[in-house]
């Protein structure tokens, strides 16, 4: 793995300097190595990058959707690639991007975007909708704090289902800091929350019909108690369009990349392999 730097965003690659490139877009909070799991099953040259603001990434003024997409699509027209891969909030990047591809782009993979309206959010007890500070209060009061690193490692790696291998250990110091003796989210509720604002909204299912590449949707189908309205959202945007491809993983939690990397990543290659 390499780092450097694209103007202001902090970027990782794996693979080959000379093969295609796959722009991978991590979800809320997260930085460029939540893929590091994956890269080496991945077809090319991958390169994840921190979201602007978060990790060693500068913030985007303005703050908005429409300037997300603005970076994403210049990080793949300045590193020739030809695929992007979003997870989480970085799926609805993705989306965007599927409808306005830069000339180079041959496809899109979203992972787990969700896809819900302000509806169905409030619905998961998330108050999407409600302002700005009723936003920030939720996120701080289900912020999870830890009294030390390994409680952090073990509680974070059964919330996955997975073991807590180096690489989950890996993840945990990356999205933790230690303050005052206390393990906790390294980036803020304001900044989450003005990301989150900034992202998500009604009008998914339009921008759907609009798309130019083949799209493969990963729906995963854990927590069990949330699956109806998950799936509702999800075959509602699959049939939107004739390029996506649905996929949907009963077993995965919302971070197959942790908890299944081989798995997610044969699954991502074979059907790059088809596009």
């Amino acid at each position: 793995m390499s780092e450097r730097f694209l103007g202001g965003l902090a970027i990782r690659e794996w693979g080959n300097p000379g093969e295609p490139g796959i722009l991978l877009w991590p979800g809320l909070g997260a930085p460029a190595t939540y893929f590091a799991p994956i890269a080496e099953y991945l077809p090319g040259r991958a390169i994840a990058v921190d979201p602007p603001g978060f990790g060693g990434s500068s913030p985007v003024d303005p703050n908005t959707r429409e300037r997300y997409v603005d970076v994403a699509r210049e990080v793949i027209e300045s590193t020739g690639c030809r695929v992007m891969i979003g997870h989480s909030l970085g799926a609805y990047l993705a989306l965007d991007i599927a409808a306005q591809p830069p000339a180079a782009l041959r496809a899109v993979v979203m992972i787990d975007g969700g896809f819900l309206g302000t509806r169905e959010f409030r619905e998961l007890g998330m108050p999407i909708g409600e302002g700005r500070e009723t936003l920030i209060s939720w996120l701080e009061a289900n912020d999870p704090r830890f009294s030390d690193w390994e409680t952090a490692t073990a509680t974070l790696s059964a919330m996955l289902g997975a073991d807590p291998s180096p690489v989950i250990v890996d993840y945990v110091r990356d999205i933790f800091v230690e303050v005052d003796g206390e393990i906790r989210s390294a980036s803020g509720a304001n900044q989450r929350a003005d990301l989150l604002l900034a992202i998500l909204n009604d009008d998914v299912v339009p921008r759907a019909t609009d798309l130019q590449v083949p799209t493969l949707l990963v729906a995963c189908g854990q927590p069990i108690e949330h699956r109806a309205i998950r799936q509702a959202a999800w075959e509602r945007l699959a049939e939107s369009s004739p390029l996506v491809r649905l996929h949907v993983a009963d077993e995965w939690g919302h971070n197959p990349v942790l908890q299944a990397p081989e798995a997610i990543g044969a699954l991502l290659a074979d059907w790059l392999g088809e596009s």
